[in-house]
């Protein structure tokens, strides 16, 4: 038994007709809304043939060339693979679960608060829990409290260079801010070209419907 065919067999029953595709020859699969997206990743172990399952919300508000998860969750358990009778059965299961979180994580994060209240948990305050939580918060029309996370930003101290890159992009935000349609192509830019290093379909801009508060 090819079990990594299997798990795409599964995959492509229980999760295309939720309009999963699958990113090439991998074991990722993802339902593409524009500028975010829900993940499913078969992830293999290390030790075994079989899989782990996570179900995560990624989105597209800074460059990168492969998949962010940004909002993890790991199902619980690992399909093995080396009980041949018995994996079918394991990986049809494990997809059907898969299938329910994506569905309710797909309802849940169209609403802008939903990210808000994930990055702003006391718990988390990482240069990108500022930085999100700044860009979601300008998105919901809270311009000035938006301003706040990324002034933060601007204001602190990182060793590392990828954290001056997120500083001065953060320092570009406070500049835009005051303008909120620059703002806004700024954003729809950061997308188009996240989704190109991803090798993800085109789009034009003004075609990335953002979650932008009248």
């Amino acid at each position: 038994m090819n079990h990594n065919k299997l798990i795409t067999q599964k995959a492509r029953e229980n999760l295309k007709p939720l309009g999963f595709v699958q990113s090439g020859k991998s074991r990722i699969w993802y339902k593409d809304n524009g500028w975010w997206s829900v993940v499913v990743e078969f992830q293999p172990s290390s030790h075994t043939r079989g899989t782990y399952v996570n179900v995560s919300v990624s989105h597209f508000f800074y460059e990168s060339a492969g998949w962010a998860f940004h909002i993890p969750n790991r199902l619980p358990g690992f399909a093995n693979a080396e009980d041949d009778s018995d994996f079918e059965h394991k990986v049809d299961k494990i997809t059907i679960e898969a299938a329910t979180l994506a569905s309710h994580l797909l309802e849940k994060y169209k609403s802008v608060e939903e990210f808000i209240s994930w990055y702003s948990r006391d718990e988390r305050r990482s240069i990108w829990d500022d930085y999100y939580c700044g860009l979601f918060k300008a998105l919901s029309g809270n311009l000035d409290e938006a301003k706040c996370y990324f002034q933060n930003i601007c204001d602190s101290k990182y060793d590392r260079t990828w954290e001056d890159a997120v500083q001065r992009r953060a320092g570009e935000f406070v500049f835009l801010l005051s303008n909120p349609d620059a703002f806004k192509s700024s954003l729809q830019g950061i997308v188009l070209r996240t989704r190109n290093l991803m090798c993800l379909d085109d789009y034009k801009e003004g075609e990335i419907v953002l979650p932008w508060a009248s």
